[in-house]
This record gives structure tokens, sequence and C-alpha cells, in this order.
């Protein structure tokens, strides 16, 4: 790493404002790219342009996911792909929060990233990096600021090593050869409280980057906010878990909505009395990367089982394949294998309905694969049929508005779904259909992944 920083290693100051001991829980606004309320949201794009645009997004997210677990040299990929899928400021879920104390206090908007776990912004100095607003974070004007030594716990791993002055460096690498580089730092972040005023969070260790090589455009969210499974990540660290519990909630509404939305940490996450909450294990492996993968065995289609063959959507000893839960990707990408089977099993279906052969898609759709054209007077909820995920311990159900794309206009609908080509890459359940349930990722213990079905309109 050629640049230098200056180093800071002050005593943390005591302050009548840091969490006490008892748990307790905080929200954020989780905001929506695609709302036109979203601070980011972009109107001169077209219906169409926004469309193609996710799933551009949506490819770049899978190869940067892909990169992971077979590392990032062994992936072919055209750079613009993974690149807009990291650095565009309308296509993924961003949170606020406050950072620093003294004079160096901003509040930034952060991408929120489950596939990653280092929470990082850029800081001064810092070169080359990427334009941003607000100002850079200036260590210097922070009394609360730490960089962390070499010998600290988080320091291993094939992203972070020592550097001068024997701090902790880390050099995060993405599929793009774009990176970001810097000081493995702690400082104090605060949040809105339930309770009213804010809390402020002491020791939360992130990435204070000097060094970085890629684009967000300028006013755009400026980093990333990482709620991952590794010990680096915000909901692992010990810190942290006063106030998240070690545990996370979010409950998505339709896209485009501007229907508010929470990221709910801790005690604050709640259930509807009338919710059905079923539960399955977050797997965890020795080996790999660390995502948020579940065990999917079978699917339905209404009430009609679709069976795969035995180990269709499990992870291979090299880190291959599995089944993932990721927010970042917006529509759900099935194994080759398993998307073949589901789309010849809706064919089938709408052959026994005499719906016509399947047409490209129109519109915004034109990139979807199975389309179909709407019969004159036919009332897509009675056409279409619902479609069930059964996980090891629980049955994620999805209506047809979260299992096709139905453009009235176009009069047509096509499966909003689509095949993941690569066999290294994990199926994914995306945003599209993780709408309308609330999710609760428990860390603890191993990991529990709770859901239930909720109307998300109306909060929880």
């Amino acid at each position: 790493m050629s640049y230098s920083v200056l180093i800071f290693l002050p005593v943390l100051l005591a302050t009548s404002q840091i969490i006490p001991k008892t748990k307790q829980g905080f929200s954020l606004n989780l905001i929506d790219p695609l709302s036109p309320v979203s601070p980011f949201f972009n109107p001169n794009l077209t219906d169409t342009e926004r469309f193609n645009r996710i799933l551009k997004s949506d490819r770049g997210r899978l190869r940067y996911l892909t990169s992971l677990n077979v590392g990032a040299s062994n992936i072919s990929i055209d750079p613009t792909e993974i690149r807009l899928g990291l650095s565009s400021h309308d296509l993924s879920y961003m949170v606020m929060m406050g950072i620093g104390t003294g004079a160096a206090f901003q509040n930034y908007y952060l991408h929120l990233d489950t596939g990653s776990s280092l929470t990082w912004i850029q800081c001064e100095p810092c070169h080359p990096c990427f334009q941003q607003q607000p100002p850079l974070f200036d260590p210097l004007n922070s009394p609360t600021y730490v960089s962390l030594m070499a010998n600290h716990p988080y320091c291993q791993g094939p992203d972070y090593g020592p550097g001068p002055h024997n701090v902790c460096y880390f050099s995060m690498f993405y599929a793009d050869r774009t990176s970001a580089d810097g000081i493995l730092s702690s400082e104090t972040f605060t949040f809105p409280s339930s309770q009213g005023g804010n809390i402020q969070v002491p020791n939360v260790v992130f990435g204070c980057t000097h060094l970085t090589d890629t684009v967000y455009p300028l006013g755009g969210p400026v980093g990333i906010f990482g709620l991952g499974l590794e010990r680096e990540s915000f909901i692992s660290q010990p810190s942290c878990a006063p106030v998240t519990g070690l545990r996370f909630s979010y409950c998505l509404v339709e896209p485009g909505s501007n229907i508010p939305m929470s990221l709910r940490f801790g005690d604050d996450i709640t259930w509807p009395p009338v919710a059905r909450v079923q539960q399955t294990k977050i797997l965890r492996f020795s080996t790999g990367p660390i995502h948020y993968y579940v065990n999917l065995t079978e699917m339905s289609l209404d009430d009609t089982r679709i069976y795969f063959p035995p180990g269709t959507f499990d992870r291979d000893p090299s880190g291959r394949g599995g089944f993932v839960v990721d927010s970042g990707c917006h529509f759900t990408y099935l194994p080759q294998l398993a998307y073949r089977i589901v789309r010849n099993a809706l064919v089938l279906r709408f052959q026994a309905r005499h719906l016509m052969p399947p047409v490209p898609g129109r519109g915004e759709a034109e990139e979807l694969d199975l389309c179909y054209d709407l019969p004159p007077n036919v009332d897509p909820q009675i056409l279409l049929p619902s479609m069930t995920f059964h996980f090891a311990g629980a049955d994620l159900p999805l209506f047809y508005e979260q299992v096709f794309h139905v453009d009235m206009h176009e009069q047509q609908f096509c499966l909003a779904m689509l095949p993941e080509t690569d066999v290294r890459a994990p199926g994914v359940l995306g945003a599209f259909q993780q709408v309308n349930t609330q999710f609760e990722f428990d860390t603890c213990n191993g990991g529990t992944l709770r859901m239930a079905t909720v109307d998300c309109a109306h909060g929880v």
C-alpha cells in the first residue's frame, strides 16, 4: 500500500449518552432505492431503463457473491456489471447513521449489505477516492476515534494485516478489480432511539478508508453498512450487542412504494399478534464465505410439490452452490437445473389452462425469460398460482404478486425469477420475493432465520 495516513490512538472519552448495559433496541429508516421519496431517486430514468439497470445490478451482485465463493481471480466478468451493483446509488437499500463525535460528527447514508461484514466510509486523508457529500470523515477531529493495532482479534484473515506503525490495515478487493483500502478502526456510532433521542454506541469496529478504487455518484451513499456473519460485522460485535441483541429484522414493501420501512435491532423487533412465525437454521460452514445460507429442500405451485434431485440446493465442500437470503439482489435466482424444473412445471400448468405459448417479454420485462400474454378479461389473481419455498422447518408462501411481474399496460405477465448459470454461484432469495414477509436474522447460538407473512405496508 503506497499511501500514508495519520494514526490516532486517543483514550475514549466518557459521556453521559453512552448506552447502559441493559439490552435495548433501535430502528433505522430503510430507504427503498426505487421509491420516489428516496433522496437519491432518479426521476429521469424510464421504468424500462430502471428495470434493465436492476437486472444488470443483479448480475453484478451474483458475480460478487460468486467471487466470495471461489475467489475474485477466478471470475470472468464485464467490469461494468459488478461496478454498477456495488456503486449505483439508486439500486441498493440504504440507511443513515451518525459516525464520530466532536467536530468530526456527520450523518452518512450507507448501503445496507447483508453479503459483506465490514462497515466502511472514506476518511481524511484519502487519495485516490471518489467525491462525496458530506465531507470525508476526519479522524483528527473526533476524540473517540481509535486506530486498531495489528494484534487486534479482528486483524486476521486474507483481507487484514499489519501496516506502518503496527496498525491493522484492510484491503477489500471486488471481482471487477476495484478495491477499498484503509485502517481498521473503532468509533462511536449514533442511532435514533425507540425511547426518543439518540443512542450512542462506542467502540464500533469499522473501516476508515484512505484509498478507494471505485465510483460512487456525488451526493449518494458514501460507504457500506455491513450486516454479514463475520465477527467484524456490526451485528456480530460484542460492543454492539447491548442494543442489537445480535439480531436484526426488516419487512419489505412493494418496490417503488412511498410507504416507510424500518431496519430494526434488538428489543425493537416485534411481531404482529396474528403472525405465524416459523424458523429455519442459518447454515454455517467451516470453510468458504459466510453468507445467510439456508436449507431449501422443495418448492410448490399452489398445493402441488415440485420435486428436485437430492442436493439441488446444497452447498458442496468446495463452497459452490447453496442457497442464501440476500436483499442485495432484487429478484430470486435459482440454480439452472432447479429453474428449468420450475419453468417446465409452469409451462405445463399454463398449457393445461389453454394459454398461448410463451412470448418474448415486452417493455420493462424484455429481459425476463418466461412471459405470457394475459388473456382478455381474465383476473391475474385467478389465473396465476402462488408458490411456496420449503425450508427445513419453515415454509415461505408467496402470493402471485411475488412470483410474477404483471404488466397490465402490456397485458403480459412474466416469471420474476431467473436462472443462475454459473454452477459455483449460490441460489438467492431476492428482495422481490421477500415483500410482505417479516424476516428476523438472529445470529445467536449458530443462527436462526425467523419469518412470517405480514402486511408490511402497515408496519411492524
